[in-house]
């Protein structure tokens, strides 16, 4: 089994899924849906009230009301916006942190993702006419390919700030065993 993570590490973007535990997808999963519930409170809020001023309350006005509030490429603001971050944990490697996997292809999805959806928000915003069903797909696909590009750099980033808690906590004890040996006058061993 050995012999196969070390192959499956080298695969772009996926290779450092071989590393991270359970633990590390719950935290990420954890994280990411706390993450779009706020983040993304402008969009259901807005569905629940127009809803709610509608008379028919079913499905089909749910849904309806739900388009209205990412029709015109909103969800390309929230590409840019949950993906910049992540480029720059993707890029810093704090003391005692591992590695961030596949650095350089995360960065590189991360800031065409960027680019594109930026692009796209401001022809719209500018008022150029777009074709709605197209912006629709299109920031849709992009808002998904935006959330496994953060849920990865999320799992990712967790599984490698392990081992700087471990060296933090070991820092710690090693000086408040130091800081009790000096309360008692006795030397460091």
């Amino acid at each position: 089994m050995q012999g196969y993570a070390q192959h499956l590490r080298k695969f772009p973007l996926l290779g450092g899924l071989v590393d991270c535990g359970l633990k590390d997808h719950w935290d990420a999963t954890s994280q990411i849906v706390i993450t779009l519930i706020l983040s993304t409170t402008p969009i259901w809020l807005a569905t629940l009230l127009l809803v709610a001023m509608t008379d028919n309350a079913g499905y089909p006005a749910l849904r309806s009301a739900f388009l209205s509030t990412i029709a015109n490429g909103e969800l390309f603001m929230y590409c840019t916006a949950l993906l910049a971050p992540m480029f720059w944990i993707a890029l810093d490697d704090p003391p005692g942190a591992g590695a961030f996997p596949s650095k350089k292809s995360h960065m590189f999805l991360i800031a065409i993702i960027n680019v594109i959806a930026a692009a796209f928000f401001a022809a719209g915003v500018s008022g150029r006419h777009l074709n709605p069903t197209t912006i629709l797909r299109l920031s849709t696909y992009m808002f998904c390919i935006s959330l496994v590009l953060l849920y990865l750099g999320t799992v990712y980033h967790i599984n490698r700030m392990q081992d700087a808690a471990d060296i933090f906590r070991k820092q710690e004890e090693s000086f408040s065993r130091r800081v009790r040996q000096h309360r008692r006058g006795g030397a460091e061993q």
